[in-house]
C-alpha cells in the first residue's frame, strides 16, 4: 500500500494512528513527523505565485 493513501486512510478517520504505523512500519515519532510533511505538502500550491505592489 502506497504510503499516501494509509495517511489519507488516517486522515478520514478510517484507521488508527497505531494501525496506521503497523501499515506503515513506523513509529509514533516517525508517524508524527510523516504525517505532519504530508499535510505541509498539500498545503502548498502546486504553482506558487507573488502578488507586488510598488506604491
Amino acid at each position: 500500500m502506497e504510503k499516501q493513501k494509509v495517511i489519507e486512510a488516517y486522515r478520514r478517520g478510517l484507521i488508527t494512528l497505531q494501525e496506521c504505523g503497523q501499515i506503515l512500519g513506523a513509529d509514533k515519532s516517525q508517524l508524527d513527523e510523516l504525517v505532519t510533511i504530508e499535510h505541509v505538502r498539500r498545503s502548498v500550491p502546486t504553482k506558487p505565485y507573488v502578488v507586488a505592489d510598488n506604491l
